[in-house]
């Protein structure tokens, strides 16, 4: 029943495509010895999709057990409207640094073949794409089809659910780092949360 509806969101959206140069986003990755997947990670101007934009992101490939950080993609947009000097603490971005940033756009046209058909990897990615599918839709017709993996998720499953009484919800990207003896690159960077993310996804895998 679960594959046959997910078929048929897949055959709808694949219906809605308005760019035809993209249909191999469409296509099912191998049943198996599937190992590629792509960590992404976003930065906003707050957390609120309907307020709030779009402004950097990072993605990086992991090939097997190989993170490709050299391969990866750190792009910053330009939003339709100047983040708040006072969110510059949240995102780490400068009014100069987004005012001469790419278009959405420009940044799709470079993102959605880099991640192709392959799974992507998130913390709370729900979030990441709340504020990216919308520009997506826009762009092409029809959000993002990928099968999307938390590694929050993964972080509870290892744990055994023993989390100390933290919540899903509640889960910090630091705190797994520090758990699992992970480097900390440094927060307020869209690629280094996004090699982050595929750091703790392949400790976890």
């Amino acid at each position: 029943m679960l594959n046959t509806l997910k078929r048929l969101i897949t055959d709808w959206q694949k219906k809605s495509l308005t760019r035809p140069e993209l249909a191999y986003l469409f296509d099912a990755p191998p049943d198996e010895g599937w190992q590629e997947w792509v960590a992404l990670d976003c930065e906003m101007s707050g957390l609120n999709p309907k307020k709030h934009h779009f402004l950097s992101i990072g993605v990086v490939r992991i090939k097997g057990n190989v993170i490709d950080t050299g391969g990866g993609l750190y792009l910053i947009c330009r939003p339709p409207k100047m983040p708040e000097a006072d969110t510059i603490v949240i995102h780490g971005l400068r009014p100069h640094d987004v005012a001469n940033g790419l278009s959405y756009e420009a940044m799709l046209s470079q993102v959605l073949p880099f991640i192709g058909n392959r799974p992507i990897v998130g913390f709370c990615p729900q979030l990441d794409l709340a504020f990216l599918n919308p520009l997506v839709k826009a762009y092409m017709g029809t959000p993002l089809p990928n099968p999307v993996i938390d590694v929050r998720t993964l972080y509870q499953h290892h744990t055994g659910n023993r989390t100390e009484g933290v919540s899903h919800q509640g889960l910090h990207l630091n705190t797994m780092l520090e758990t699992l003896e992970i480097p900390n690159l440094g927060s307020h960077n869209a690629f280094n949360d996004a090699v982050m993310t595929a750091m703790v996804f392949l400790h976890l895998r």
